[in-house]
Order: structure tokens, then C-alpha cells, then sequence
């Protein structure tokens, strides 16, 4: 899907963790036609950075007409972003990308860090569904755990921390939910460390396992081969053939 342009007003931009922002955006078309897992690529306003950043779609309100993000200052452009202010204009392309398969009964969502917006916005379509999200949340310590609140709302949350501070200590895959429960799907988003790990702990259950790479992007298209990875199938773009990926096709 190659999404189309639309400029919105920007409702609401709050500061929500270090260096991290949630940004609610007046996009009809958009939350109209995206799924979880997809993704818009955002341009900034400011004509230093010409390239658009892709940013991973945390939850939608169709209703509304409101796309939600949440980014981190990673660079110039984020940073130049975090000063756009509520009722400022703001381009996007989108939605972008692959969405996660849902189609299962029993599916757990495991994140890190601030890559965890993408789960709220699955767990968003997992209610509207009629059913239960499960997450497993995790991060360094407490204070680094985005949204817990929003989460909570929709599901059953589950949290491990490094040092820890809240739920069970050690990393998700280490999360003794893995070894008691029966899970059909597992989906994951976070670091890429994590990510593989979660893949690795997947394939030993037995689970099927997708993953949301973020991968660095230009065009976000297909275009400019900025954002290939290594698959089963030969290199493919992660704006185009995922984000979201089974990991049996990663070569991890």
C-alpha cells in the first residue's frame, strides 16, 4: 500500500517520558484507512530536513478523524519536531506498510522501550474485536514503562524490568508466562535485540511470531533501497514488504 498525503492539525503534543512524545493528529483519511502495524512518514516542518521520518501508528479514533504517534528525539528533525505546537499543520504519508495478523485466538504482544506504540494501537483492534489483549511489557526500570495506564485499559498487561522495580525481573523473554501459557501468536516490537530474542524463545515454543522492524527509511515507498533486509525471499523493503515480517522469513 502506497498511502497518500494528508496535512493535519495537531490536537495534541505531550511530553509523556525522556525525550518522548505523543502527538494525537487530525488525519481523517488516514485513521480511516490504517491498520496496526502500519505506519506514516512524517515531514517535518522545517526546510533543513527534507527527508520524512517514519513513525509507527499508536492508535487511531475514525470517529474523530485522530491519528495518534508517539516518537523519540533521535536526531535534528525529531528534535525540531518536538517544538511543533497544538494547532500546527503537520504533513504526513499514509498509512504505510503491512499490518500484524490478528486472526488468531490467543495472541500475546510483547514490547520494549518506545517501541512499544505499536502494540497499543493492536491492542486497540484486539478489543474492537470483541476480545482480550495480553501484553508483556518491557523495560529498564519502572519509570521507563510508556503508557502503562492506556495499556491497562485494554488488557491483561504483564511486565518484567531490568533492575526489578516492577512485575518480574529480567528481560520479557525471561517472563515465567512464556513457560505456563499457551500462546497461538506472539507479536513483538521494540530494540532489535529484544526482538530477536523474543524470535528465538518463539521458535523453541513452537509459537508462530511476527515482528515490526524499524529499520532506517528515506521514501518510505520502496524506492530508495534505503531500508533492506535480509530474508528467505532475497533483500526486501522494510517500508514497502513489512514493517511487519513472520520472523521465519528474517535471516536473524
Amino acid at each position: 500500500m502506497s498511502g497518500f498525503v494528508e496535512k493535519g492539525i495537531i490536537r495534541v503534543h505531550n511530553h509523556v517520558g525522556p525525550d518522548i512524545w505523543l502527538m494525537q493528529i487530525e488525519l481523517p483519511r488516514i485513521a480511516k484507512e490504517a491498520k496496526p502495524g502500519q505506519f506514516v512518514h512524517v515531514k517535518v516542518n522545517d526546510p533543513r530536513y527534507i527527508l520524512r521520518r517514519p513513525i509507527s501508528i499508536a492508535g487511531t479514533d475514525a470517529g474523530r478523524g485522530i491519528v495518534e504517534i508517539i516518537y523519540r528525539i533521535v536526531g535534528k528533525g525529531t528534535e525540531a519536531m518536538s517544538h511543533l505546537k497544538v494547532g500546527d499543520t503537520l504533513d504526513c504519508l499514509g498509512p504505510l506498510g503491512t499490518s500484524f495478523d490478528m486472526d488468531k485466538d490467543h495472541i500475546v504482544g510483547i514490547g520494549g522501550g518506545v517501541g512499544i506504540a505499536p502494540l497499543l494501537y493492536f491492542g486497540q483492534e484486539i478489543v474492537r474485536m470483541g476480545a482480550k489483549p495480553t501484553f508483556l511489557l518491557g523495560a529498564r526500570s519502572e519509570s521507563d514503562l510508556l503508557e502503562l495506564e492506556e495499556f491497562c485499559k485494554l488488557g491483561r498487561v504483564l511486565i518484567t524490568t531490568e533492575d526489578g522495580s516492577a512485575g518480574e525481573q529480567g528481560f520479557v523473554t525471561n517472563h515465567s508466562i512464556l513457560q505456563h501459557e499457551r500462546f497461538d501468536q506472539i507479536s513483538t516490537c521494540g530494540p532489535n535485540p529484544m526482538m530477536k530474542a523474543v524470535a528465538r524463545v518463539a521458535t523453541e515454543l513452537g509459537v508462530r511470531c511476527e515482528a515490526s522492524l524499524e529499520n532506517m527509511m528515506a521514501c518510505g515507498v520502496g524506492a530508495c533501497l534505503c531500508c533492506v533486509e535480509k530474508t528467505t525471499e532475497g533483500n526486501l523493503c522494510v517500508c514497502k514488504e513489512g514493517p511487519i515480517f513472520d520472523v521465519k522469513r528474517l535471516l536473524w
